[in-house]
């Protein structure tokens, strides 16, 4: 009976010693796939130049450096999409009416008269028959209720002119992305008659 017992703990002791091997052999496999995944993720990135993040919402450009997209953007597709713009081309402007409003003066002026016009480098968005032209009701709403929003003694500071042509970018931005459209195709505004009476 007693050479039983010991051929039994003999057996369990093999099984034991077994497993722990095939576990150090399956650890050591894992840990060189992961090592090997890593160092080739690195090596690809190194000859990219960028990380692969960098195309993964890319539309337009893909593959391309910064250089040779010149104005055109990188954006998801979730919003409407428009051909990228020539490296060369110029950029294009969407004209609004003369904006007069009565704003809170301040005793100091009772109206605030702003000519803006808008920059993009895609055309699809500024031009005569473009985006913000179908947009033109909304925009004029909601940048006249800004402008009748300012304060006399806010605009009169130096930096106030420059306060409020960031907020009414900001407004018209909201405009486009409420309509799929991707508010940073919209560069900048510009002011091109300001005047406080």
């Amino acid at each position: 009976m007693s050479e039983a017992v010991v051929e039994e703990k003999k057996k369990g002791g093999k099984g034991l010693v077994i497993g722990l091997i095939v576990l150090v052999v399956l650890l050591l496999i894992g840990m060189g796939a992961m090592a090997f995944l890593l160092l080739s993720g690195d090596k690809s990135k190194a000859e990219d130049g960028e990380t692969p993040e960098a195309h993964a919402d890319a539309e337009h450009g893909e593959g391309e450096s910064a250089e040779d997209k010149g104005h055109a953007k990188t954006y998801s597709p979730k919003y409407k999409q428009f051909p990228p713009p020539d490296p060369a081309a110029p950029p294009g402007y969407f004209v609004m009416e003369k904006f007069v409003v009565n704003f809170n003066g301040d005793g100091q002026a009772k109206f605030l008269a702003v000519d803006l016009q808008f920059m993009s480098y895609y055309q699809e968005i500024v031009s005569a028959t473009g985006e913000m032209e179908h947009l033109r009701p909304m925009l004029k709403n909601d940048i006249e209720r800004l402008l009748r929003n300012q304060h006399f003694n806010a605009l009169s500071n130096a930096d106030g002119p420059d306060k409020l042509r960031t907020e009414i970018l900001d407004v018209t931005r909201k405009v486009l992305e409420k309509h799929n459209i991707y508010p940073d195709l919209l560069e900048d505004v510009y002011m091109t008659r300001f005047v406080m009476q």
